[in-house]
């Protein structure tokens, strides 16, 4: 077969919030060019034998057969003839001679010359076949050399346009960047692509303004409207989750933001976190110390409004006027705040924060001195994030910011985003992580088509949200009882007695006069999904035993060692740890797609899995409807059956007959649901299955798996769906231990060891120690003092401490800190358990991230080792 290079080599692709799926995309290209290859090759191929069988009816090749003695049709069938029959085992001339006697008519020495003849005749034509074959994969060739130039310069030109939508964000290829004022030419190109934002006419902004604030704004997407009518609200210091189903419009909407496609003051610098950092020569942390650009467009906008502000003193000299003056007071504001943004960007600080903050996100010291190119799509993503929070805008879009991002690394950006002090906006599926973070939550009604604001993080946002739901059904329900009492004494009463007729009309207007001031509109319900699991049947335990099991990649070290386990029916396993410890890697060894080093895997005679993976998109064929997939899958389901199939796991309606290739990941994510609970298996194994699904389908998720029947195993950083589901946790890092306690111990402990104490606990506790120490020091007498004392922190608490946006102390901060004995600092980190036999070792100890490990491992005496 003809296999050819991929056309994306050499090439870096922005693909948006997909960046992670660009591999996937470039092999579907490759495919793709082959495919239309072997198509122009078999073209060429049927032309040429066209074109060579019009010019002769001879064979495509230069070949005769030789006979010099002139042998006839009849003489050469007597020799084959002869030399079948007679046997070669006789005397070399007895059996010619013997031949000879045969054929009749020749002599023993012109059969044999004849015979030597055939021979070579034979083999010309062999030779002859074999050149006429070259030539027709010479011409193949060429045909499907010009396919491919062809499908590689489409393949370019599609990149070409994935650089032009990445130019929405700011800098394209570098993961996303800050955005400035660029006159519209971000939202020309928006429009361009079909999402087209209106709003209302906004008036004068003051120059310094810190808010964001849009009336009116309508949105669409290729027509489709995503708003309608809503106002765009974002004030500084506030921290924001956008939430609302699959396919709303959240992602068009950070778009829209992203690219200035709205009114949005020109002093606020907007980061829109869109895709990887790009393959380079450039370690991990170089890459987020790389903010040049950054800073002099800083400088650049200072000595802009030093040249301002210097002629604005000069106006208000010559004729005192106050405006001037304003002018000149809001250009020192924003001079003195670009400023501190350059102090922030200084290089002597660069390195420190730059490595506490890859640091937080898993990168251990080795790690950050690896090239970008040699990371996979992930860690690049974990890059581009690192950079995005060095650079601190004002302004930070996050699209599902823990996707790439292991239970260590989910956990420390958690502390450090709500430390955050300027304005976030951020679009995640994890309601603890936004429970954690957010100051206010948005909600993007599908139905309405509006923005709706909540103060208060996700849970207080379900709590207000059911209250006020509640409460308007009531006055939607009393309004219509009104009216419909209005019209029935209407009806029955105004064309009675004049007295009556009277009240009829009085009632009448009362009913015109309700119904022009408005009525409260019928509160809708978003839908909620409930599916299920078929019940696989009974299976004896253990349905899966594991002795002895060693594995590791070749050339690599072993990721468990002697491991034992069992997994039975009534199973409900949360596989935890960082990235590259070997979690997937346990699901298809338990799965039987890897085969370990050593020990042995018993899945029971009659055991069946169904798998979900993080590439779910890889199970189907993107070519097909949903409808058409199903069935082709099982031949035996009628088209009624596959419909109904398919609606009762949420893929119902206009999505069944539309080709997935248009779906939105988390309608996708149903369709293999559905395939899923097709196979009707004892075991699940899900790696990773809430990272396209919304909250509500999470909800429905943990419900169908808690009402299942058979085994699950889960591998997932979303920490709610782990307390939902799991009964047992196993951490998987350098072996396998089991964590004695629930996911929130889990994360708790993780907390303790990374040292990101709670700010409002630490509050409390600072008070309440300053409170007992001024009551001593009222209720003691007053000693001379004896001598000086000098308080030294603890290094590990202050090796440990997070660099995050941290809010200026107050001025009595020195003083307070004085009277406050300093806490105690955190116990001694244990160390992890090693893959021992089964779980033994460790398994009840406090779990010690590895780069934690790390770096109290290669941590000098005496010394800090960042």
């Amino acid at each position: 077969s003809l296999r050819l290079p991929s056309p994306f080599s050499g090439h870096t692709l922005t693909m948006g919030k997909k960046a992670e799926r660009e591999e996937a995309a470039e092999k579907a290209a490759a495919k793709k060019a082959e495919k239309e290859a072997r198509k122009a090759a078999a073209k060429a191929r049927k032309e040429a034998r066209k074109s060579a069988k019009a010019a002769s009816d001879e064979p495509a090749m230069s070949f005769e057969e030789s006979n010099e003695a002139n042998w006839s049709t009849e003489e050469q069938a007597k020799l084959d003839q002869a030399l079948a029959e007679v046997p070669s085992t006789l005397e070399r001339k007895e059996r010619w001679r013997a031949i000879a006697d045969v054929v009749g008519t020749r002599s023993m020495k012109e059969c044999a010359v004849r015979y030597k003849e055939v021979k070579d005749n034979l083999l010309r034509r062999r030779q002859a076949e074999e050149e006429a074959k070259r030539a027709d994969q010479a011409q193949v060739s060429e045909a499907a050399s010009q396919a491919y130039e062809k499908a590689l310069a489409d393949a370019l030109a599609d990149a070409a346009m994935a650089d032009e939508d990445a130019a929405f964000f700011g800098h394209e290829g570098k993961g996303g960047g800050v955005s400035r004022a660029d006159g519209g030419a971000a939202a020309d190109r928006l429009a361009d692509a079909g999402v087209v934002a209106t709003f209302a006419a906004a008036g004068k902004v003051h120059r310094n303004a810190k808010d964001i604030s849009v009336g009116n704004l309508t949105v669409s997407f290729h027509g489709s409207p995503v708003l309608e009518g809503t106002d765009l609200q974002l004030n500084w210091g506030n921290r924001y989750g956008l939430i609302g189903r699959n396919g709303s419009g959240k992602s068009t909407l950070m778009r829209v933001i992203g690219s200035r496609a709205i009114p949005i003051p020109e002093t606020i610098d907007i980061f829109h976190l869109t895709t990887e950092y790009p393959p380079t020569e450039q370690t991990a942390l170089e890459a987020v110390m790389s903010v040049d650009a950054e800073r002099e467009k800083v400088e650049q906008e200072i000595d802009q409004l030093n040249e301002l502000m210097v002629a604005a003193a000069d106006g208000s000299g010559e004729d005192g006027s106050g405006d001037a003056m304003d002018d000149v007071d809001q250009l020192t504001e924003r001079i003195n705040a670009l400023y501190e943004r350059l102090e922030e960007l200084d290089a002597a600080t660069a390195e420190a924060r730059a490595t506490a903050i890859l640091r937080g996100l898993g990168f251990s010291r080795e790690r950050q001195a690896m090239m970008t190119k040699d990371f996979s799509g992930g860690w690049r993503m974990r890059v581009a994030l690192a950079r995005a929070l060095f650079i601190q805008p004002e302004l930070l879009l996050l699209d599902e910011p823990t996707n790439h991002l292991d239970m260590e690394a989910v956990v420390w950006l958690e502390d450090y985003l709500s430390k955050w002090n300027k304005m976030l906006f951020m679009v995640c599926h994890s309601q603890d992580f936004l429970n954690n973070v957010c100051t206010h939550i948005v909600h993007l009604d599908q139905h309405f088509k509006k923005l709706t604001y909540y103060r208060g993080n996700y849970d207080q946002f379900v709590e207000t949200r059911t209250e006020v739901m509640t409460e308007k059904m009531k006055r939607y329900e009393a309004e219509q009882a009104d009216i419909k009492a209005m019209k029935e004494y209407v009806a029955r009463f105004g064309h009675g007695t004049a007295k009556l007729a009277r009240q009829g009309k009085s009632k009448e207007k009362l009913l015109n006069k309700k119904l022009a001031s408005g009525l409260t509109e019928k509160p809708v319900e978003e839908k909620t999904m409930s599916f299920k699991f078929p019940e696989p049947g009974h299976l004896p335990p253990p349905v899966l035993q594991v002795n002895s099991l060693t594995f590791g990649y070749p050339g690599c070290p072993d990721l468990y060692t002697d491991v034992d386990f069992g997994l039975d029916l009534d199973s409900r396993v949360a596989l935890v740890g960082p990235n590259g410890a070997g979690k997937s890697t346990l699901v298809k060894v338990i799965n039987g797609e890897l085969v370990p080093r050593s020990g042995v895997v018993r899945p029971h005679s009659h055991l069946k899995m169904s798998k979900f993976t993080q590439h779910f998109e890889d199970v189907l064929d993107l070519t097909k409807t949903p409808l058409n997939w199903i069935m082709d899958l099982y031949p035996d389901l009628t088209r009624d059956d596959a419909r109904k199939w398919l609606g009762r796991y949420g893929t119902s309606g206009g999505p069944q007959m539309q080709v997935m290739s248009q779906l939105s990941e988390g309608q996708k994510a149903k369709v293999v649901f559905a395939k899923m609970a097709k196979e009707n298996a004892h075991l699940l194994l899900l790696d990773e299955p809430t990272n396209a699904l919304d909250m509500e389908m999470i909800d429905s998720l943990a419900q169908a798996l808690n009402s299942f029947t058979g085994g699950v195993v889960l591998v997932s950083h979303d920490m709610r769906l782990i307390s939902q589901v799991a009964k047992e946790i196993w951490i998987v890092d350098k072996g396998l231990s089991k964590f004695h306690g629930d996911i929130s111990a889990f994360k708790m402990d993780l907390r303790r060891q990374m040292a990101l104490e709670d700010e409002k606990a630490s509050a409390s506790k600072k008070a309440e120690k300053a409170a007992k120490a001024a009551a001593a020091a009222a209720t003691t007498k007053p000693t001379k003092p004896s001598g000086s004392i000098s308080v030294v922190v603890p290094r590990r608490a202050a090796q440990s401490t997070p660099a995050g946006p941290d809010p200026r102390p107050p001025p009595n901060a020195a003083a307070q800190a004085a009277q406050t004995p300093p806490p105690p600092p955190p116990p001694a980190p244990m160390p992890a358990a090693a893959g021992g036999g089964g779980f033994g070792g460790g398994g009840g100890g406090r779990y010690v991230p590895p780069h934690m490990r790390q770096a109290a491992a290669s941590e000098p005496e005496g010394g800090d080792a960042w």
